[in-house]
């Protein structure tokens, strides 16, 4: 008798493990942004298991490359997805697609933990992600209990079955988040688009008259891009501009966007902040670009630019559009200004290679 109630208690054990499972499940199936689905998915376990550590690991190269920089900069992610060396992964996992249980000698696997958990931790499960059969993740769950991931008490099944299911969410995430990543940005230089710019300045623009604030737009181009590409070829221009948008990048990422307008035209938007304040940061990346030439090759390629801005409460622009002019028209003033003196760095080291 004491054997069939053990039996019934294990059954409802079980079961109501796998009503949590499918639980979880429900939850993030229909996601479809990443964000959602790392948060939703890390909380759903935290609460239907108790685990008080959970987190995904990500690779940090394609097929997934694009998220890294929509997922790093949110603030309620930090502890909830770890970008991660692929190579990383696979000393800890092997070629197993199974979940590897540790509770002890942790620092094997440190890459993988976020920081703030290093030294809470004392056991872990982590459950290999794929997708089209490739490893590209590990969804990590941890305890600073020693016994709660324990590999010589513990079975893995439940685990292995829903990285299963997370590895099949996150395929059809990816691949969702894959197509708007390149529907809304420039396929050489990953900055947001032309198109993007249109649409984020005519919702600023709006939201800049109504809360009385100021809206910034500066244009930036190089100097001699045609002599750049004519004499070194458009390999080396691609990677002019690439260059040129990784300073963007990192100038102007807390403070606005930045975005590829055409050939090689860039603006940046600044929503809050003065005309003074964003020329500023054209100064700026002026200054880096001429004092870090561009290694191609066996050469350095000198980069000069030209940059020209307009603001809401300097320019009194009647739309979006006039703004995008008005900063236009300064950029060419200031390149015709300046034509005979900056660009002769650049024209002279080209001369030099013909």
């Amino acid at each position: 008798m004491h054997d069939i109630n053990e039996l019934i208690d294990n059954v409802r054990h079980n079961e109501e493990i796998a009503r949590k499972f499918f639980e979880i499940e429900r939850c993030i199936l229909s996601i479809g942004r990443c964000d959602q689905f790392v948060s939703t998915l890390t909380k759903e376990v935290q609460k239907q298991f108790n685990v008080p550590y959970v987190w995904v690991n990500l690779i940090n190269e394609a097929p997934l490359s694009h998220l890294i920089e929509s997922l790093e900069k949110l603030p309620d992610l930090r502890d909830r997805v770890l970008f991660t060396r692929r190579s990383a992964m696979i000393d800890i996992i092997k070629s197993s697609n199974k979940t590897v249980l540790v509770n002890s000698n942790l620092s094997f696997c440190r890459e993988i933990i976020p920081s703030i958990y290093r030294d809470i931790i004392a056991s872990v499960a982590i459950s290999p992600l794929t997708i089209d059969g490739e490893l590209v993740g590990l969804f990590c769950q941890a305890d600073s209990d020693l016994s709660r991931y324990d590999a010589s008490t513990k079975d893995t099944f439940l685990l292995d079955q829903l990285a299963i299911k997370i590895s099949i969410c996150l395929s059809n995430v990816t691949a969702r988040e894959k197509l708007e990543y390149l529907a809304t940005r420039d396929p050489l230089t990953g900055l947001l688009n032309r198109r993007q710019l249109e649409l984020m300045l005519d919702r600023e623009f709006s939201r800049s008259k109504q809360q009385k604030r100021d809206l910034t737009v500066v244009f930036i181009d190089c100097d001699a891009f045609k002599s750049i590409n004519d004499t070194l070829g458009h390999n080396c221009g691609d990677e002019v501009l690439e260059y040129i948008a990784k300073r963007l990048l990192k100038y102007v990422h807390k403070q606005g966007l930045a975005f590829r307008f055409a050939g090689d035209e860039f603006v940046f938007v600044m929503p809050g902040k003065t005309y003074d304040q964003a020329i500023q940061v054209a100064e700026s990346i002026q200054d880096y670009l001429q004092s870090n030439p561009l290694r191609y090759k066996s050469n350095l390629v000198p980069i000069t630019i030209s940059y020209g801005g307009a603001s809401v409460v300097s320019d009194a622009p009647s739309n979006y559009k006039h703004l995008l002019k008005v900063a236009d028209e300064r950029l060419y003033d200031y390149k015709n200004n300046r034509k005979r003196l900056v660009p002769t760095k650049v024209f002279k080291f080209l001369n030099k290679l013909r």
